[in-house]
């Protein structure tokens, strides 16, 4: 079994949560004409939602295969 197959689950956790990074920094950030900060605020904790759910994802995958070998 490779090794990203074996971690697809997190991968792909990971690869959103860093787009959602990058779109919100494609997006930027502006003050409009009467001086309210518009920004696409929800990207930043959409990005660590999603890598804090590859790190879980991870550490799961990791105990399950080291188990599976250990027996």
């Amino acid at each position: 079994m490779t090794l990203i197959s074996r971690y697809r689950v997190t991968f792909l956790l990971s690869l959103i949560g860093w787009g959602c990074l990058a779109i919100y920094a494609y997006k930027g950030s502006y003050v409009d004409e009467n001086g309210v900060l518009i920004e696409s605020f929800g990207f930043i904790p959409l990005f660590w939602l999603f890598q804090l759910l590859a790190l879980v994802s991870l550490i799961y995958t990791a105990l399950k295969h080291r188990k599976r070998g250990k027996v």
